[in-house]
């Protein structure tokens, strides 16, 4: 009987972070979430707020910013295609282009155990992103609420801290 608990004890750890790492997965491969993203400017003292959708299809993820700006963002697995509604203006960036870059990355390929371009740790209801890359995102910090996505924090190559809050879409 001691053997079925320590057996249990062992691989708990692992079945936990494999279902926070699913719960990330799952959020953004067949959800539709909304977002409301707050970015912490120490420069300039200011708060700045947007807001939008995070929508799938088969090309790849849309991310929509419906305020202050309209503006939508598609990334694909070659490329970010960026437009600005508002003026009508489109631009593309090849990712090949960019250096390695782990958000992008993991939005599109998801959260691994074994990617040699970032660490994960697991706190009950977070996981750690840690960059094993000289990079500008060193830590992302994802955090899960009723077992779905609650927010993403980071700070980015300019030291501003994002926050993104998560909520479930409705699409009717």
């Amino acid at each position: 009987m001691r053997l079925i608990y320590l057996a249990l004890l062992l691989t708990s750890p692992l079945t936990f972070s494999n279902d926070l790492i699913s719960l990330f997965n799952d959020s953004f491969r067949s959800s539709s979430l909304a977002f409301i993203q707050s970015s912490i400017n120490p420069y300039t003292n200011s708060i700045d707020k947007s807001e939008g959708r995070i929508l799938k299809n088969k090309e790849g993820t849309i991310f929509y910013v419906d305020y202050p700006f309209k503006e939508k963002y598609e990334l694909t697995k070659d490329q970010i295609i960026i437009t600005d509604i508002e003026l009508n203006q489109t631009s593309r960036m090849q990712l090949s282009d960019l250096e390695d870059n782990m958000l992008i990355d993991i939005l599109l390929n998801g959260l691994t155990l074994d990617n040699p371009s970032y660490d994960l740790e697991f706190d009950r209801d977070t996981i750690f992103i840690k960059s094993s890359l000289e990079e500008s995102y060193n830590e992302i910090e994802v955090k899960f609420k009723e077992n779905k996505i609650y927010y993403l924090k980071y700070n980015d190559n300019l030291n501003i801290e994002n926050l993104i809050m998560f909520k479930n879409l409705t699409l009717n």
